[in-house]
This record gives C-alpha cells, sequence and structure tokens, in this order.
C-alpha cells in the first residue's frame, strides 16, 4: 500500500496562503463599527489612545517639515532673484562691449574731424559704461 503524501506545513493559514492582500489602513472602519458599549472597553480605549498619540507625533514632525520647507523656498526665491539680476548685468556688460567696440571700429571708416569723432565718444562711453557696470556688480 502506498501511503497517502502529507503536504508540509509552512505556516500561514488557507486565507493568507491564497491572497496576499494587505489592507493598508486596517482601521479606516473602525468608527463604524464601534458601538457605544464598545467605546467603554479599557483595550479599545487604549489604542484609541495609542492611535492618536503617534499621529500627534507624525503631526509634529510635519509642522518641523513645512516649516523647512517653507524656509527653504523663500531661500530659494531669493537666490533665483540674485541670478537674474546677475544675468541682467551680464547681457547688459557684454551688449555695451559689444557695440561700443564696433562704434569704435566704425570711427576709423570716417574722418575724424567730420564724423569719426561721433562714433569714438559714443563707443568709449559705452565700453566705460559696460565696465562701470560689471564693476557696480561685483561691489553690491
Amino acid at each position: 500500500m502506498k501511503e497517502p503524501e502529507i503536504e508540509k506545513d509552512t505556516g500561514k493559514g488557507a486565507e493568507e496562503e491564497s491572497s496576499s492582500y494587505v489592507p493598508g489602513r486596517p482601521y479606516s472602519k473602525l468608527r463604524r463599527e464601534l458601538a457605544d458599549d464598545d467605546l467603554s472597553n479599557p483595550a479599545v480605549q487604549k489604542l484609541l489612545i495609542s492611535e492618536i498619540d503617534k499621529l500627534e507625533i507624525q503631526v509634529a514632525e510635519l509642522e518641523l517639515i513645512e516649516t523647512d520647507f517653507h524656509k527653504t523656498d523663500k531661500e530659494k526665491a531669493v537666490l533665483e532673484e540674485k541670478l537674474k539680476t546677475h544675468n541682467s548685468l551680464e547681457v547688459l556688460y557684454s551688449f555695451c562691449l559689444a557695440i561700443g567696440s564696433g562704434l569704435l571700429g566704425l570711427a576709423s571708416l570716417f574722418e575724424i574731424e567730420k564724423k569719426g569723432w561721433i562714433f569714438l565718444v559714443c563707443g568709449g562711453i559705452l565700453i566705460v559704461g559696460g565696465i562701470l557696470s560689471k564693476l557696480v556688480k561685483k561691489w553690491s
């Protein structure tokens, strides 16, 4: 006679083996399922107080995180404004040097006594203005 095969016990019940479902919020329906006489039970009261304590700790941690978030957000906004100012000054500096140099180059095409001096003066002013804008940015 052949002996029947016995399966090895894994320690899990039939429900656990057939489904791997784990409820994300096991206490989500707790309020609906509790009656007034259940609330008078000391074990239920201890469980609820324990959950309230956990939630209070989480609220305190989240308030700290929120404070840090707002502080970091303000710092980010300040740095973005500084970057915008920096970029606009760089554009001004580059523009003044490029146009000023171009005008100085155009001055050589005209006679200095007639129209050339206008290009020299305007080009020189733009170059000096560009250099001053760079210096003002470094000083501030």
